[in-house]
């Protein structure tokens, strides 16, 4: 008992800062929405960002699905000293692995930039490459963070690692508002620069007192080689929402000026969901699921994965239903100010609607993906995801035809429930049963309250009058998502829904 007071306990305090972090990101993107608009530089540096995170997300997927569980394994079946000795070794390869490739990745930018973004003219490939060259400066300094940060969710010190959060928004939000008046979206792009230099200076000093660092590089360590055998389906598997992302961007280079901007907002309130919502129980149950699995209690990891689907669920459904009714009263709250003119409100806001209705599966997928990495699997997460860049690969090029960016945004979150219901398929064939018998009621309940919920917030954004403003947009808002909330949290207690009771009662008990 004691123990589980302790996981919610961090559960909730990593929530916490997730949700400050998330926060301060959110007024990072209005501040950038507010002096670029969905313009010419702004779809330059959102290309920009997206091909500089590239390797980014290729390393942290790399890192993050195999080095916790290699690590907690050499610790606990070995020792802290040896296990510190093969993560500076790691830490060591992948940095000299970053200085190759931002190297390799500087001197190839252009033709790069010209390939991915066919539908470019010369300016804005021109800004989008001085854009790449500038962040990539800093790769070795984020890989590393990445590593570290890596080290501390394995140490189960969350709350560091979810630190890394705040340099971005801080030195974005200072370089828009300071510097871009005079160097531009450039300025941004130097601002991303800083952050990564930052990250890996906030998180050095959690590393005392338990952490020692060797100077060595040891290209023969077998540990690191099963790491990269690992890591190589892992990369994919888990930078799979990313990668659809950025195949999303391609195609719409060819599309309206301005739509690579518009579905790039729209995805970041998205990240915004997953990140309050889901990072939080990945980030402590795969930690725990790592536990389980090194001691094979497979019960009890089943026991996990059914808890998580059912409260993913009982929190993910509502948002949902509230997003898609007051799409543009959200993005008029978010984003409506300088630049950002009505012609981009009801752009943006269709391309949320298209991708809000694939969150619980995007949340899901990625935590089914968590599951199988625990059990040092990355081959089945690496097969499934191919199958699902394939598909939205596909349903792009059909969807774009007849619905533009909003078919591509849609496109994504089809593609994202066909990974996760294989995935559970994959999972069930493994455990040879996932016991969801026992919570399928639940979730029909979950989503008739759900359909409650959207209705109520339907009846709601019907009656009252539209606003414009930031202060009445929010009233607005309000007054349509509080009652929703309300009604769902009604109809849940009407349909008796367990799950409401029970994350309630942790809530009063543990809090």
């Amino acid at each position: 008992m004691a123990r589980s007071q302790r996981v919610f306990k961090t559960t909730m305090l990593v929530t916490a800062v997730i949700i400050l972090s998330k926060v301060f990101g959110f007024v990072r993107d209005m501040i950038l929405a507010g002096c670029f608009g969905t313009g010419m530089a702004n779809d330059a540096y959102v290309s920009a960002y997206s091909l500089f995170y590239l390797p980014v997300l290729l390393f942290n997927s790399c890192i993050s699905a195999t080095l916790i569980p290699l690590y907690v394994a050499e610790r606990e079946k070995h020792s802290l000293r040896r296990a510190n000795h093969f993560a500076s070794n790691t830490l060591n390869l992948f940095a000299l692995a970053a200085l190759a490739i931002s190297a390799l990745f500087y001197v190839l930018a252009r033709p790069l930039v010209r390939v991915i973004y066919l539908g470019f003219e010369p300016e804005k490939t021109a800004l989008t490459v001085r854009l790449v060259r500038i962040m990539l400066l800093s790769l070795v300094f984020n890989v590393t963070s990445i590593s570290l940060a890596s080290l501390l969710n394995a140490a189960e010190r969350y709350i560091a690692a979810q630190l890394t959060g705040f340099p971005l928004s801080l030195c974005v939000i200072l370089a828009s508002l300071v510097f871009s008046g005079r160097y531009g979206i450039e300025a941004v792009g130097w601002g991303v620069f800083a952050a990564n230099i930052l990250q890996f200076l906030i998180l050095v000093p959690f590393l005392a007192g338990w952490f020692r660092y060797t100077p060595v590089i040891d290209f023969g360590d077998k540990r690191f080689h099963k790491l990269v055998l690992l890591a190589g389906p892992a990369m994919l598997s888990m930078g799979i929402s990313e990668l659809n992302h950025m195949i999303d961007h391609t195609l719409a280079s060819g599309l309206n000026p301005g739509d690579i901007s518009a579905m790039s907002y729209a995805y970041r309130l998205i990240t915004f969901l997953l990140g309050v919502l889901m990072v939080p129980l990945t980030t402590v149950m795969f930690s725990k699921m790592s536990r389980l699995a090194a001691g094979n209690d497979k019960k009890g990891m089943l026991d996990v994965l059914r808890r998580c689907v059912l409260v993913i669920s009982l929190v993910a459904l509502p948002i949902v239903a509230v997003a898609v009714v007051m799409s543009r009263d959200v993005i008029k709250f978010a984003y409506m100010r300088g630049r950002f003119d009505m012609h981009s409100v009801e752009v943006t806001a269709g391309i949320l609607v298209c991708y809000v209705v694939g969150v619980p599966a995007f949340g899901l997928r990625d935590f089914l993906n968590r599951v199988f990495h625990s059990l040092q699997d990355t081959r089945t997460p690496f097969r499934v995801s191919c199958l699902v860049v394939g598909m939205n690969i596909a349903l792009n090029l059909i969807l774009r035809v007849f619905f533009g960016a909003n078919g591509l945004a849609l496109a994504t979150s089809i593609a994202a429930y066909t990974g996760m219901g294989v995935q559970l398929i994959l999972l069930r064939k493994r455990f040879g049963g996932l016991g969801f018998r026992v919570v399928l009621p639940e979730l029909m309940k979950l989503v008739a309250a759900s359909a409650a919920c959207g209705g109520v917030c339907a009846l709601l954004n019907g009656a009252l009058p539209p606003a414009m403003g930031t202060g009445r947009v929010f009233l607005r808002l309000a007054i349509c998502a509080g009652g929703a909330l309300v009604s769902y949290l009604i109809a849940c207690v009407v349909l008796r829904v367990k799950t409401l009771r029970t994350f309630a009662g942790e809530i009063l008990r543990r809090g």
